[in-house]
């Protein structure tokens, strides 16, 4: 572990803990703010555009033809996009020239998972349309969605996915996987009792075991490529270890790197972590991998 993500993950714990009871995380999804719009930093070398709840990022030199990306935030299904989060945005175009689609999808408690599904399939139908290739990265609960997203297409017998980039997605909002507990003590960030009513909220009509709000219950057989990026001190890792073990006996393409002492979504810490630094320049050499195929 590098000094700075020692140091980061140290200073995550002179505060409460995100998510840290029932009450604390109703409260935060109340009063969310609204996306955090594109950086200031950004602009002299992207341009941003939003229409119907869908924002386009595109970079003015050096854009790259034959794909596009799509960014699905982390927030537990009930926060917005965050100013953070647009490092990992900067940092993959930087790295790929692809232009990358931000759709702001319904979050609980006001919505659910099943309104999310259907705003975001047509974003993906579309994209398909205008960029061809289409590789979804998602943070956290963006991760989860991107899965379920995934995993109904194939179902339905849509156009599949590209590729997926993983950064610790949320593959089960039960939260009972007894392995918790042992990682609990480590997670300076999370807490189960809001991860789990975030879950609940989330879930709507559906049961949260569904695979479409918890993936880890699902058939990964036919999913896309993928790569995931996992800290050891997270409490959704040992669901997302599963995860890729049970995608992998499924036969499909995945690589899970799990982080000694890496804490929830680490490549958050882009560019102070090199950790996270090289999350992303792996990301991208998958990323270009899949746009120079045949």
């Amino acid at each position: 572990m590098s000094l700075q993500m020692r140091v980061v993950h140290l200073c995550m714990g002179l505060v409460p803990p995100l998510l840290q009871s029932e009450t604390a995380t109703e409260q935060m999804a109340l009063h969310t703010p609204h996306p955090a719009p594109m950086p200031a930093r950004m602009r002299g070398r992207f341009t941003a555009t939003c229409d119907k709840g869908i924002t386009r990022v595109f970079p003015k030199q050096g854009m790259r033809s034959g794909g596009v990306l799509i960014y699905l935030h982390g927030g537990a299904y009930a926060a917005p996009m965050v100013a953070v989060q647009w490092g990992i945005v900067e940092g993959l175009i930087d790295r790929t020239g692809l232009p990358v689609i931000i759709p702001d999808y319904p979050l609980a408690p006001n919505h659910t998972a099943a309104e999310a599904f259907d705003f975001v399939q047509p974003i993906i139908d579309e994209a398909q349309a205008e960029f061809g290739r289409v590789i979804i990265f998602g943070d956290s609960a963006g991760g989860g969605l991107a899965l379920s997203l995934a995993m109904q297409r194939r179902d339905v017998g849509a156009r599949q996915l590209d590729g997926l980039v993983l950064y610790a997605p949320w593959v089960d909002v039960t939260m009972t996987n007894p392995a918790i507990e042992d990682v609990q003590r480590r997670d300076r960030v999370l807490r189960v009792p809001g991860l789990a009513w975030a879950g609940r909220a989330w879930a709507g009509d559906l049961d949260p075991a569904d695979w479409r709000v918890s993936p880890l219950y699902g058939d990964p057989s036919g999913l896309p490529p993928m790569r995931i990026f996992q800290g050891d001190a997270d409490i959704v890792g040992p669901d997302v270890i599963e995860f890729a073990r049970k995608a992998a006996r499924a036969g499909v393409d995945v690589r899970l790197r799990v982080e000694p002492d890496g804490f929830h979504v680490y490549v958050l810490g882009v560019p102070i972590i090199p950790e996270a630094e090289a999350a992303l320049d792996h990301s991208a050499r998958f990323i270009s991998g899949i746009l120079t195929q045949a």
